[in-house]
C-alpha cells in the first residue's frame, strides 16, 4: 500500500482529483458523470501515443515521429475507407502503416546507429511530407459512417472506444507483467551493456519498442478519425511532444527503465483534463500549453522534491542503526583492554 502512495501515478491521480474538485467550485457541470466520460473520451488518442512512446522511453529512447505517424497512418486509413474497403480491413491498413513507420525509425537507430532524436525529427518530417505528397495538401473530408457510428456508440453510456481502448491498455498491462521478454525493455533502458552480458538482445528489444510506438501510433490515429469524422493536415501536429510530457508526467524516466503502462495512462488523462478544465474556467485556448507547461514542472519538482525527502530520511535512518550497531562492538572493545 505504502508503494502504491508513494508512486508518481499516485501523485498525479490526487492531483487529477484535486483539481477537479477545486473547478467544481467555480463550475459545478465537471463534476456531471457524461463530463468526465467525455474527458476521458478526449484523451484517448493522446493515450494511446503516449503508450507507444512509454516503450522507447523505456530503453533510453525517444520517439519525435509519433504525431506524424498517426497523421500519416490516418491518412491511409482515410483512403481505404473510401477505396470502399470493409472496416476492419481498413484498421489494419492503419496500424500496419504505424508499425512501418515505427520500424523505419528502428533500423535507423539500431541497424545504422543514428542518434533516437536526430532519427524520429527526420522521419517526421518525411512523414509529414508523405501526408501532403499523397493528400496534395487537402483535407480527408469525406469518410463512409461506418466509422463515425463507431465512435458514437455507447455502452453502458460510455463511448465504445473508450471500452475498446481500456481493453487495449489492460491486454498490454497484463503482457507486460507475464511476459518475461517485456523485462527485456527495463533492462536495456537501466543497464544496457549488463543486458548484452545477461544474454539480451538488446538491438532487437530497441527494435521492438519502435515498432510498438509506431503501432499505437496507428490505433491512435484509428481512434482519432473515428471521433472527428474527417482526416485534417494537421492531424497528429505537436502530440508528440505532449506524448513525451505525459510519459514523464506519469513517471516514467528519461533515463529509461523505470515505469509502467499506468504511468503513461495517468499523464494522458492529466493533461487531457487540464485542457477541459481551462475549457470549464473559461478561459482563452491560447493559455492551454503555458499552463499545461507550468503544471507538468510543478509536478515534476514537487515528485523530486518529495523523493529526495524520503530518501534523506532512510539515509538517517540508517546513519542511526549503524551507529546503534557500533555502540556494542566499541564498548566490548573497551572493556577487552
Amino acid at each position: 500500500m505504502m508503494r502504491i502512495v508513494k508512486s508518481r501515478e499516485f501523485l498525479v491521480l490526487a492531483l487529477l482529483v484535486t483539481m477537479i474538485l477545486a473547478v467544481s467550485t467555480v463550475n459545478k457541470a465537471v463534476l456531471y458523470p457524461i463530463t468526465l466520460i467525455n474527458i476521458v473520451n478526449s484523451s484517448l488518442f493522446l493515450m494511446l501515443l503516449t503508450v507507444g512512446q512509454m516503450f522507447v522511453i523505456l530503453t533510453r529512447g525517444i520517439d519525435v515521429s509519433v504525431g506524424a505517424i498517426a497523421g500519416l497512418s490516418a491518412v491511409i486509413f482515410g483512403f481505404a475507407l473510401n477505396a470502399g474497403a470493409p472496416l476492419p480491413l481498413a484498421m489494419l491498413a492503419a496500424l500496419a502503416t504505424g508499425a512501418v513507420a515505427g520500424m523505419v525509425n528502428g533500423l535507423g537507430v539500431v541497424l545504422i546507429g543514428v542518434p533516437p532524436i536526430i532519427m524520429t525529427l527526420s522521419t517526421l518530417g518525411i512523414y509529414r511530407g508523405l501526408m501532403r505528397v499523397l493528400t496534395g495538401g487537402s483535407w480527408i473530408e469525406q469518410v463512409p459512417p461506418s466509422i463515425k457510428s463507431l465512435a458514437v456508440t455507447r455502452v453502458y453510456s460510455v463511448p465504445v472506444m473508450v471500452w475498446v481502448v481500456l481493453a487495449v491498455v489492460i491486454v498490454t498491462a497484463v503482457l507486460m507483467a507475464r511476459i518475461r521478454a517485456a523485462r527485456w525493455f527495463y533492462a536495456v533502458g537501466d543497464n544496457r551493456d549488463g543486458a548484452f552480458l545477461l544474454g539480451i538482445n538488446a538491438a532487437a528489444t530497441e527494435f521492438a519498442a519502435y515498432a510498438f510506438s509506431g503501432l499505437f501510433a496507428g490505433m491512435a490515429a484509428v481512434v482519432f478519425v473515428a471521433q472527428i469524422g474527417f482526416v485534417p493536415m494537421q492531424t497528429g501536429s505537436g502530440q508528440e511532444l505532449k506524448a513525451i510530457a505525459a510519459v514523464v508526467l506519469g513517471g516514467v524516466s528519461l533515463m529509461g527503465g523505470t515505469g509502467r503502462i499506468w504511468s503513461a495512462v495517468v499523464g494522458a488523462l492529466f493533461l487531457t483534463a487540464v485542457d477541459s478544465m481551462m475549457i470549464f474556467l473559461k478561459v482563452p485556448g491560447s493559455w492551454n500549453n503555458a499552463v499545461a507547461g507550468a503544471v507538468l514542472l510543478s509536478v515534476v519538482i514537487a515528485d523530486y522534491l518529495i523523493r529526495r525527502s524520503l530518501r534523506n530520511r532512510q539515509a538517517v535512518a540508517r546513519a542511526a542503526e549503524m551507529r546503534g550497531a557500533d555502540g556494542p562492538t566499541m564498548r566490548m572493545t573497551e572493556a577487552r583492554s
